[in-house]
């Protein structure tokens, strides 16, 4: 048995508003345009695609992490690291020529 043996017959005047339909749809899409893709006219002009946008998206975080890490170091080599007015004239007091190592308690440290 062939599979068109069960289907129903379909009538004329169906088929005649499908073919009507159709012609109608195609006379539509008659006036609409496909505009052609616009290829490189030389090996070496290149179009934007999505390999660029990704490598600017990288340079950017590349230079974001950069300047991210930069403030910090910035700031430890501005930063005042003393711990007192009196830390300059201490050490001097104590050690006047700048021969002898200060040794500080490392158990005020935690160690």
């Amino acid at each position: 048995a062939s599979p068109g043996e069960f289907l129903a017959p379909i009538p004329s005047s169906i088929a005649a508003m499908a073919m009507r339909g159709a012609l109608q749809l195609s006379r539509m899409c008659r006036g609409k345009t496909i505009e052609l893709p616009v290829f490189t006219k030389s090996r070496f002009a290149r179009r934007w695609n999505m390999v660029d946008e990704d490598r600017v998206k990288w340079y950017n975080w590349n230079l974001a992490c950069i300047a991210l890490t930069a403030v910090p170091m910035l700031w430890m080599y501005t930063v005042n690291y003393r711990t007192s007015e009196e830390t300059a004239i201490l050490i001097r007091t104590l050690n006047p020529t700048g021969t002898e190592k200060i040794k500080y308690d490392l158990k005020l440290y935690g160690s």
